[in-house]
Parts: structure tokens; C-alpha cells; sequence
């Protein structure tokens, strides 16, 4: 099966918005001809990376039609506990919610920033900023349908 096919297509986004693109075709409204324009779409493992994205982007229960999809780590955020337990609680968050996925075999790792593993990998980050945002780069590692790892950057936080 190709990648395509195993992974699909869909609309591409940046930033949550429809990207349009120039189309080869042209149109004429009252008299002037000008060129169409096009929704843009991606496909492959460029579409699953979307995908996931929005799924972790998306607040738990927030979609009327699927209140089972997104990420839930409210709690995380409004409950009193350590950072070892918070962050427990977020891979945990993370690995159920891209796991649901049937695109994702397999959730291989997932590394914070303030993870030796991390900066060996990435690099290092400054964890004081990091912490005056409120949010954790977190590097989430997949095995895909295709028994390929895939690798998905994010930053969780308020």
C-alpha cells in the first residue's frame, strides 16, 4: 500500500487556517479574467503529522461531534502536584490521545525538554524560560502504520 494511501489526504492548515493557493485555471467575472483560487492539500505522512497535531491541539470534548477526540491536560494545569506526577500525567494524556490514531502503531517515547535524553537528541533548552512560559517542549516519538518512526514536536502548556 502506498503512503498515500495509508495515511490519506486532507486540507492543508498553517496556523489553524485553510492555506489557497494560485490554480492553473482562470475565471472571468465581469469582463476581467484573473486567475482561481485553490484549496491547497497535503497527503502522506504530511497529513498524519497534521493530523496529530490537531488532535493534540484540540481541548478533550471540545468537538461536538467526537467528545472523545483531543487532548485532555486541564488537569494538569489546575491541580496542585509535583512535576514528576504533572508530567506523568501529560506523556499519559499524550500517548492516549495519538494512540487513538489507527494511522499510529505505536507510541515509542516521549521526551520533555528538561530530559537528558532530550538535549542529548535536540539540544539543549533554557528551562527557566521554559517554565516562565508555562509550556514544555515535548518530542513525542511513533511508530507509524508503515513500521516507520515518525517524530511530532510540540509544546504543551497554557
Amino acid at each position: 500500500m502506498d503512503e498515500d494511501t495509508l495515511f490519506g489526504y486532507s486540507l492543508a492548515l498553517v496556523d489553524g487556517d485553510l492555506v489557497l493557493g494560485d490554480s492553473a485555471n482562470t475565471a472571468t467575472v465581469n469582463g476581467v479574467t484573473q486567475p482561481m483560487t485553490t484549496l491547497l492539500s497535503i497527503h502522506g505522512k504530511e497529513n498524519l503529522q497534521q493530523a496529530l497535531m490537531l488532535r493534540v491541539q484540540t481541548p478533550f470534548g471540545s468537538d461536538i461531534y467526537n467528545t472523545t477526540y483531543g487532548l485532555d491536560v486541564r488537569e494538569a494545569f489546575t491541580q496542585p502536584g509535583t512535576l514528576s506526577r504533572i508530567k506523568e500525567f501529560i506523556k499519559l494524556s499524550l500517548v492516549r490521545t495519538l494512540a487513538t490514531d489507527p494511522r499510529v502503531r505505536d507510541i515509542r517515547d516521549v521526551l520533555f525538554a528538561d530530559d537528558p535524553r532530550f538535549q542529548a537528541q535536540y539540544g539543549v533548552v533554557d528551562i527557566d524560560a521554559m517554565r516562565r512560559a508555562r509550556s514544555w517542549p515535548v518530542v513525542v516519538l511513533i511508530d507509524t502504520a508503515d513500521a516507520q518512526t515518525a517524530t511530532l514536536s510540540l509544546k504543551i502548556g497554557v
